[in-house]
């Protein structure tokens, strides 16, 4: 895979002009195919009123290696790029289903890994699911009156939910963790810009609608997912939680 970092384009160029960059950027000749994909793009404004576009992406084409020695450009090299690979599971079966407290990120998170390494995990959390979570925070913005049991700071989705969908990103990331994340939310509803946009953020509404698209795959995939479910007091025995108490009086 050819990588070609600072590839700077007119804010308003086309994508038909991309493609010439790239060609004219690795000396392609003009019958020789290639395919790219772009893994950033940022604006330069710093030369107002005139605006850029930098690029970097990664080109498939035949004889990479040849194509980059020819270039003699700093900016175009090979990458072996990686994906994220899920932890390795271990080998000896559970008698109960694993237990995963909150639906924010990191439960969210948590429960989706556990069902793609074929577990059927229970998700238990304290506010409401995202729909029902979504009217009673408009209410509060619009009258002031606070649900105690459902609000801005939990629930489905988490304290970031109405924060306008804005996405972190980490740029030193070694094992694409960031970037295993980010896929994941397009592959439930996210636009696919946000995958190299520089500073990406999808929006409250179309977040909610991710993450009640990701509670309905774990539920597809056989996990239980509890709402309005506090978790109250840890019953231990032996160094080990062997049951959870909620509030409603529910118990795992």
């Amino acid at each position: 895979m050819i990588q070609i970092t600072q590839l700077k384009l007119s804010y308003w160029h086309s994508a038909v002009e991309l493609e010439q960059k790239i060609r004219k950027t690795l000396k392609l000749s003009g019958n020789q195919k290639f395919t790219y994909k772009i893994i950033k793009k940022s604006i330069d404004a710093r030369k107002k009123p005139d605006l850029y576009l930098v690029y970097t992406v990664q080109v498939s084409c035949d004889n990479e290696s040849g194509v980059v020695k020819k270039t003699k450009n700093a900016s175009v090299s090979i990458v072996n790029p990686k994906s994220y690979k899920l932890p390795q599971t271990g080998e000896l079966s559970i008698s109960n289903p694993p237990l995963v407290i909150g639906a924010g990120p990191a439960g969210l998170f948590a429960a989706y890994l556990l069902v793609e390494a074929g577990f059927r995990p229970i998700l238990i959390e304290r506010g409401k699911a995202v729909e029902e979570r979504q009217k009673d925070v408009e209410e509060f913005w619009r009258t002031g009156i606070l649900n105690t049991e459902s609000n801005v700071q939990f629930g489905e989705g988490g304290a970031g939910t109405f924060s306008d969908g804005k996405l972190n990103t980490v740029v030193k990331d070694p094992a694409n963790r960031n970037a295993f994340v980010l896929e994941t939310f397009v592959r439930f509803g996210a636009p696919e810009q946000i995958l190299y946009e520089n500073k990406p953020h999808i929006g409250t509404d179309i977040l909610c609608k991710v993450i009640a698209n990701m509670r309905n795959y774990l539920l597809e995939k056989g996990a239980q997912v509890y709402f309005e479910t506090c978790a109250k007091e840890f019953v231990i025995e032996n160094h080990q939680i062997k049951q959870v108490i909620c509030e409603n009086g529910k118990a795992f």
